[in-house]
């Protein structure tokens, strides 16, 4: 299935942060979390496999990001240390895979193609336990 999908890159405001990822053609399904952290920075992603996604930063990621850990340490958050954006991290709701910070991608690859259709749906992360169990981010994430 990984020839069908389609490579999108994405980046923090300055440049600093940068990778690319893929996901499945046509419809983009992005995830609006109410939880402290997303609420406070109106965070909407699209969860990818980690094996969808890879860097292509010139330094490695320790030198140019700024972790935040909080609560559980299950979320692993990397700013970039020159803009503050976050880009994407390592999402409590799939430990396994990326989330990508929406507004940091690219979609049309620098105009060589049409951006996807994009669905949004809620996640109800201030009730995070409850949540997961009926939401069905964990298999909407698995392209």
């Amino acid at each position: 299935m990984s020839e069908d999908l389609v490579e999108y890159p994405v980046r923090c405001h300055c440049g600093a942060v940068s990778g690319r990822f893929k996901y499945k053609p046509g419809k983009v399904i992005a995830w609006d979390c109410n939880c402290s952290d997303c609420n406070m920075r109106k965070n909407t992603h699209v969860v990818v496999p980690e094996h969808n996604f890879w860097l292509t930063m010139d330094c490695p990621l320790e030198e140019a990001t700024i972790l935040y850990l909080w609560g559980t340490k299950t979320a692993i958050r990397r700013f970039c240390k020159t803009c503050g954006v976050l880009p994407w991290y390592r999402p409590r709701s799939n430990p396994d895979g990326v989330a990508i910070t929406m507004h940091c991608v690219d979609w049309t690859d620098g105009g060589t193609r049409e951006a996807p259709e994009l669905e949004i749906k809620t996640f109800d992360g201030v009730n995070w336990e409850e949540t997961i169990k009926s939401s069905s981010i964990k298999q909407e994430s698995k392209v």
